[in-house]
């Protein structure tokens, strides 16, 4: 609840988080002159008027937008970066189950998982992400009935033009701010070939704005807390703003000036980021449908009630529109909803991945869910408290075990605070745990990275069994030694 509560409070002050679909979908503008920016199909707001450049300067704009950065706290200043600038990445869990789809209401902590596949137990020295392609779209499966017939396909124009919407749609995703100068820069001319059917997809499943420029593409996302633009501070958000409206590039910021090199900004990518409106308020589905396409996971008991009743109403329906748009396919479990891509490479964090940190996050999970998770005949709870002397403990053992031969940081082998504080955040930012209080909580989507739950046998029944443990002497479900040691 609380990305939305912070999103909520967000809204208030600049004018909305979501949109609200107001008007029909027009034609692709015309530029009317150099430095021009459109909004791709043209929408029109409540008010009547048109979106795309504003009648505020982007100089004033910027000092305006400065000092709310200035005076706010960091929290506020990120939140307000992503409703601002929009500019951070789809993220989602890397990894698909080889299993069938289990039955509706299985839970994460006992279905099925992709532990040998992802695990770095399993991986060969100088292990790399593999790129994969996207499953086939729906509809391109052969269609012939006959003994001799011929599969009939769909045209090869038809097959392209998807696959080229498709590709484009994934880069935005990725990449919301393509600039000419960019790294990026190739798929412009892409852009702007379908920026027609783009701008229609996106307002109509996620209420995003896309606008184009001579030198640029921008999709307009809605603010989403724990997006941050790297290394910048409030003060560095002023700075930032300052810079795109042709201030200094603030040298003593570093950040600053990286970004700035990174997205190669034109004159009217910057007025656009300054300038342009916030987009309107989101309802129960739209909001749903975003949470879906950047976030790893969507937990029910993380949604408002609307949210939730949506999502529990129409799960199936909503991943199928992202598996038609964006190639994403979904696990639908008891305790919520992922997207998956099956490339693995729609996300801006990568889990399974290469490095340190990853392997031994995605360690760190799998252990801490086999000492637990909870039983399967149990009415499984979406989340477990976490003792923190097993986590402590197990970030020990793992270190023991990995840190040599594996080659990891020396800076992490030797600050083993900062590794558990940088484990533990990369596990909050993919979904599979959350802070609570001075403590942390295991989310179920973390028993994807473990071995299988094996159900136990009836106490008891065995040739040679003893006989069952009464209660009172039965140790506590899922604890380890470990965790008995806590």
């Amino acid at each position: 609840m609380e990305r939305h509560e912070a999103a909520a409070g967000l809204a208030t002050a600049t004018g909305g988080t979501g949109t609200r679909r107001t008007g029909g979908a027009g034609r692709l503008a015309t530029q009317a002159r150099p430095g021009a920016v459109v909004a791709v199909p043209v929408q029109a707001g409540s008010d009547g008027r048109r979106a795309g450049r504003s009648a505020v300067e982007p100089a004033a704009a910027a000092e305006e937008l400065a000092a709310r950065f200035a005076a706010a706290g960091p929290a506020e200043a990120d939140l307000l970066a992503t409703a601002v600038f929009g500019a951070y990445g789809a993220r989602h869990l890397g990894g698909a189950p080889q299993q069938a789809e289990p039955a509706p209401g299985t839970s994460w902590w006992h279905g099925p998982t992709v532990h040998h596949s992802t695990s770095p137990l399993f991986r060969p020295p100088g292990y790399r992400r593999i790129r994969r392609e996207a499953p086939a779209q729906a509809g391109t499966r052969p269609t012939g009935g006959g003994r001799h017939r011929k599969p009939e396909r769909p045209a090869a124009g038809a097959l392209a033009a998807t696959a080229e919407l498709r590709t484009a749609a994934r880069l935005l995703m990725a990449h919301p701010l393509v600039t000419a100068d960019g790294p990026h820069g190739a798929a412009l001319p892409l852009i702007r070939r379908h920026a027609e059917a783009l701008a229609e997809h996106f307002h109509a499943l996620l209420g995003y704005r896309l606008t184009l420029g001579p030198a640029h593409a921008r999709l307009h996302k809605a603010p989403l807390p724990g997006r941050t633009l790297a290394g910048l501070d409030p003060a560095g958000y002023a700075a930032l703003a300052r810079a795109l409206a042709g201030g200094p590039a603030a040298s003593a910021l570093a950040p600053v000036r990286a970004l700035l090199d990174a997205w190669c900004p034109p004159a009217e990518l910057a007025a656009d980021l300054l300038t342009a409106p916030p987009l309107p308020a989101a309802g129960p589905e739209v909001t749903v449908r975003r949470l879906l396409a950047e976030t790893p996971v969507v937990r029910y008991d993380g949604l408002a009630p609307a949210e939730r009743a949506h999502l529990l109403a129409a799960a199936p329906a909503e991943t199928e529109r992202f598996a038609d748009f964006l190639g994403l396919t979904a696990e639908i479990r008891a305790e919520g909803v992922a997207l998956l891509d099956p490339a693995d490479e729609l996300t801006d964090l990568a889990l399974p991945g290469p490095g340190t940190l990853a392997q031994a996050a995605l360690l760190l999970a799998e252990r801490l869910v086999e000492e637990l998770r909870p039983a399967a005949t149990e009415n499984a709870p979406p989340a477990v408290l976490v003792p923190d002397a097993l986590i402590d403990g197990t970030l020990g053992d793992i270190t023991d075990d990995y840190g040599m031969s594996a080659g990891w940081d020396a800076g992490y082998l030797a600050d083993l605070a900062a590794f558990r504080r940088d484990a533990l955040d990369l596990l909050h930012r993919m979904g599979l745990a959350a802070p609570a209080g001075r403590t942390w909580l295991l989310l179920a989507p973390a028993a994807r990275y473990a071995p299988r739950a094996e159900p136990e046998p009836p106490a008891g029944t065995g040739r040679h069994s003893r006989p069952a443990t009464t209660p009172a002497t039965a140790p506590a479900a899922g604890r380890g030694r470990d965790r008995q040691a806590a």
